[in-house]
């Protein structure tokens, strides 16, 4: 199994038991024929109090004090093709600040599978939080009801890593490379640092993650440490056929 690995930002000492705010910015909001909230940026969700939670269950071993209780979690909508369970992982994850280099993710397991909406969509999770060894950190939020806040009308891929965390980026990227064959030509966003030509890296931390990426384009002007997102498709574990833009 693949383990998420976060990367150490700082930690915090307190223990936070209460219910949790959530700040949502995005542009480009709308509201469709029938009055539904839409967006065509993914929403940057910032909740201290999420992030402080996240650490204390996944790394200072207060899981059980939250073991069969209810919860409601608000965020962007991820989804995960993990290769080696054969399955899809859902998730509602946000950042710590506006840094951005700093994540929390809750996985869950939605009641409802046939009616999801757009990955990137601002949701509302809310169900029992659980330990499961299906999970992939070990818990897990079951019987989860959705609830969509805005629905995601921008560009999509069948891999979109540009509405995932720089950890769930971390943990799809890795499929791919571990697990070639169930990703080849598949359709993808990404985003990251070029690590030297020809090459993606981690958007944050150096050694975390290193991918190569193929383009039609001329690469030669992007420096070492540019900010990019590529879309196209998998290509033997790799990121081929790349669109690249640079990251204002």
């Amino acid at each position: 199994m693949i383990q998420m690995k976060h990367k150490q930002c700082f930690f915090f000492a307190m223990l936070l038991m209460t219910a949790f705010l959530c700040t949502a910015c995005s542009g480009g909001n709308t509201a469709d024929s029938a009055g539904i909230q839409t967006t065509a940026e993914i929403p940057v969700i910032i909740s201290q109090p999420e992030y402080v939670l996240y650490q204390n269950i996944f790394y200072n071993g207060y899981g059980p004090q939250y073991e069969n209780m209810p919860v409601t979690k608000n965020g962007v909508f991820a989804v995960i093709q993990d290769a080696w369970a054969g399955k899809a992982r859902y998730y509602v994850w946000g950042y710590l600040d506006n840094t951005q280099c700093c994540d929390w993710q809750w996985e869950f397991v939605p009641k409802d599978t046939k009616n999801l909406p757009p990955v990137g969509s601002l949701i509302t999770v809310s169900g029992t939080f659980a330990k499961e060894e299906a999970a992939l950190d070990g818990y897990w939020i079951k019987d989860a009801d959705m609830g969509v806040v805005k629905t995601y009308t921008g560009a999509t891929a069948e891999l979109h890593m540009l509405a995932m965390s720089d950890t769930l980026e971390r943990v799809q990227l890795l499929n791919i490379m571990y697990w070639p064959e169930a990703f080849e030509g598949k359709a993808f966003t990404a985003y990251g640092r070029i690590a030297g030509p020809g090459v993606l890296q981690d958007p944050y931390y150096d050694g975390s993650w290193e991918i190569p990426f193929s383009s039609a384009s001329d690469l030669s002007a992007l420096a070492i440490g540019t900010s990019v997102t590529l879309n196209g498709k998998v290509s033997a574990g790799t990121l081929g056929d790349c669109a690249v833009t640079i990251m204002q």
